[in-house]
This record gives C-alpha cells, sequence and structure tokens, in this order.
C-alpha cells in the first residue's frame, strides 16, 4: 500500500504490521508529578472565567517548547478528577483518593499519550518510539470511548501532537474531535502547529502560551533545584523563555551540547573550507539529540547575527562572546546577512527533521549548507 508522507510529499511502501505479541501489554513507567506552573496569568484567569462547565471538548496549546504546555494539561485533568478542588484551574487537593490515582499514573479518566505509553503497545519492537504512530492513534480512539471510570468526564493528554507524520495518523483522529462529547476532552500540545493538518487545528480551541520571562524562569531554578542566584540568571538568559531548557542546561556537566553546538555551527561559518567535527547524536535517542542540536545551533546564529547588527548587549550567550567576534570578524560587512541566512537554514533542517530521513542525514545537510552559505558571501565577493 502507497501512502503519502505529509511533510516530504514522498510516496512510502507500508510493510505489513507484525502480529500482536501474546504476551500482556506492559504498563506504561509512572509519570513524574507536574511541576507547579510559572506565569501564565492570563491563561490561568481565561480558564477561571470559562470554568469546569464551560470548557470547550478540544484544546490546542501550543507556544515554546519548555514553558508550561503540558503541566498546564496534566493539572488541568489533575483538577477536573479531584473530589476536594481548592480552585479552578489548578487547584488539585493531591491527597483525595481521585488525585491518588492521577499522580500514580493510574487514573481510568486520564490517558495520558507520551513515549512510555506508545511503547508500552508493542514492549517487544526495539524501534525508538518518537511520535503517535497508527497503533498508539487507534488505542487513544477505543479508549476514549469507554464509559468514565469515575463518573465523570475523559480527559486524553497528547503532548508534541505536531511530531506525527502522517496525515492517515492525524485523520484517525479526526472523528474524535469533530464531535463534541461532554464526556471527552481533548488536551493536545504543539510546539510547532503549522505543522498540524488544519482540518485538526479547526476543530480545537487554540490556546497560545507564550516564553517565560527571565525573572520567571531564574525564581523557579533557585526555589525548586537550589540553583545559585548568579548562575540561575545566566541559565534564564540562555533559555531564552523556556524552563525546560534553563532546567536542562542546569543538569548538563562538563562541555555542553550547546557548547559543541555552538562551536560547531560557527566554524561552518567562519572557516567553511574546513569540516568541523559534528555534535554527537548518540545512539539511545538521535532524533531527541537532532531536536537539540537544532534548537542551539539556532540560538548561536541568532546571537551571532546580532551581535553583527547590535554589538555584545543583545547577544542571549554571553559566555560566548569571543566567538561572536570572531566569527563575525570572519565575514566582515556581511555577517549579519550570511547568520540570517543560516537561520534560514536551520528552519529547512527542522522541517526536514520530522519526515523519515535519518538525523545524521539531516545534519550531514545542515553542515553542507551552512559552509555553503558562508562561501557564497564574502566580503569582496571573492570565494574564501
Amino acid at each position: 500500500m502507497l501512502v503519502r508522507n505529509r511533510v516530504a510529499g514522498r510516496a512510502l511502501r507500508l510493510m505489513p504490521r507484525k502480529p500482536q505479541a501474546a504476551a500482556a501489554l506492559e504498563a506504561p513507567p509512572r509519570p513524574d508529578p507536574p511541576m507547579p506552573l510559572r506565569g501564565h496569568a492570563t491563561i490561568v484567569r481565561q480558564f477561571e472565567r470559562t470554568g469546569p462547565a464551560g470548557l470547550a471538548h478540544a484544546y490546542l496549546f501550543h507556544g515554546p517548547r519548555g514553558v508550561g504546555k503540558t503541566t498546564f494539561a496534566r493539572t488541568l485533568a489533575l483538577t477536573l478528577h479531584c473530589e476536594r478542588p481548592t480552585s479552578f484551574p489548578l487547584g488539585y487537593c493531591g491527597t483525595c483518593a481521585a488525585c491518588h490515582r492521577g499522580l500514580a499514573g493510574s487514573s481510568g479518566d486520564t490517558l495520558f499519550v507520551d513515549d512510555a505509553f506508545i511503547a508500552s503497545l508493542d514492549p517487544s519492537s526495539e524501534r525508538r518510539v518518537s511520535g503517535v504512530n497508527m497503533d498508539a492513534a487507534r488505542e487513544v480512539v477505543r479508549l476514549m470511548q469507554l464509559r468514565s471510570y469515575e463518573g465523570g468526564r475523559q480527559v486524553c493528554i497528547i503532548p508534541r501532537f505536531d511530531d506525527i507524520t502522517f496525515d492517515y495518523v492525524y485523520n484517525t483522529f479526526l472523528k474524535e474531535l469533530e464531535e463534541p462529547d461532554a464526556g471527552k476532552l481533548f488536551l493536545l500540545t504543539s510546539d510547532r502547529p503549522e505543522r498540524i493538518l488544519p482540518t485538526i487545528r479547526s476543530r480545537t480551541s487554540q490556546i497560545r502560551f507564550a516564553g517565560l520571562t527571565e525573572d520567571e524562569i531564574s525564581s523557579a531554578l533557585v526555589e525548586r533545584y537550589d540553583v545559585a542566584p548568579k548562575r540561575a540568571a545566566t541559565l534564564a538568559r540562555k533559555a531564552q523563555g523556556s524552563l525546560g531548557d534553563a532546567i536542562a542546561m542546569r543538569e548538563e556537566e562538563g562541555e555542553t551540547l550547546g557548547e559543541v553546538t555552538r562551536r560547531w555551527a560557527l566554524a561552518c561559518l567562519r572557516t567553511p573550507r574546513a569540516l568541523p567535527p559534528m555534535p554527537p547524536l548518540g545512539k539511545d535517542d538521535p532524533r531527541g539529540a537532532l531536536d537539540s542540536i537544532l534548537r542551539h545551533a539556532r540560538t548561536a546564529l541568532r546571537d551571532c547575527m546580532v551581535f553583527a547588527i547590535a554589538g555584545e548587549s543583545a547577544t542571549f550567550d554571553r559566555d560566548a562572546l569571543a566567538e561572536y567576534r570572531s566569527t563575525s570578524a570572519a565575514l566582515g560587512p556581511n555577517a549579519a546577512a550570511v547568520a540570517a541566512d543560516a537561520l534560514a537554514l536551520v528552519t529547512e533542517a527542522e522541517n526536514i527533521a520530522v519526515t523519515n530521513v535519518s538525523p545524521a542525514t539531516v545534519l550531514g545537510w545542515l553542515q553542507i549548507q551552512l559552509r555553503s552559505v558562508a562561501l557564497a558571501r564574502t566580503a569582496d565577493g571573492s570565494r574564501r
């Protein structure tokens, strides 16, 4: 059977599905409790005014990664099922039986469709899961058609809904989303909502989550993770509104992936005839590593561009000023234009990354393109 890949526009041949393993499906691991939500006071007030009875049947929470979209969705679900909520939408008590089940990941009325849930559908598979596949989509639809365990509303949370690659997977959800049911609530999150089919987006209420302020991020790092205030302020500036990214940077030891990526991306522009070593993709989760590399490359190239335009005061990563200075000097008057072209290439690489192209191929393609754009734009028009 031939199916068209939505992003790449290529026909792919689907292999016959493997028979389901005879053993019982493994339960997904217990998720960590949601962190306290930071920021987004306007969204909280909007849901306060709406109240539980006025909720839409499906929401698409979209905005930058790591700003609290999934945290809000999980906390909202806990509050809806809580027996003694103190407020709405974020006031679950944490002590009642429904809260205990929800926090343990065993609530009969909350379906959290993360990578662990998807992997549990086929525990014999060695394939690294990324994004909702067809089996997971069918299982979600089946489970959401069952009767509520608690006698209330069933809630389905699907993080990173834009990771879905094929239209036919999206279309599996279409009927569920286009027929509102007071007993069901879908909470979808997305960093890149433009990747989601318009027919799906049009059947949801869309809520945009903006990036957090540096004060909100640094205070969370100090209060919850015991980060020293000065380091917390530095991480908050580098994180560009993403608390999730700030937490990840806090946990990195030695030379971080962000530093390796920055050095690689700038070297591609500064010395394009050389071949700098590429950032490591690793073996465990190469697609996740590629996603991080592309985000770090975007930050470095953005900083390089604004350094060439406005100087060091506009950069996010002040620790890399020497690298921005040397790259800008090597590129000469065209430094800002080269960096802008390079940023556009990162966007193109992000679009390729959601297809079936391997992470190593995407990264190799980007390296060639970055070096090529630097060679094409020199101060005097000659090749270096």
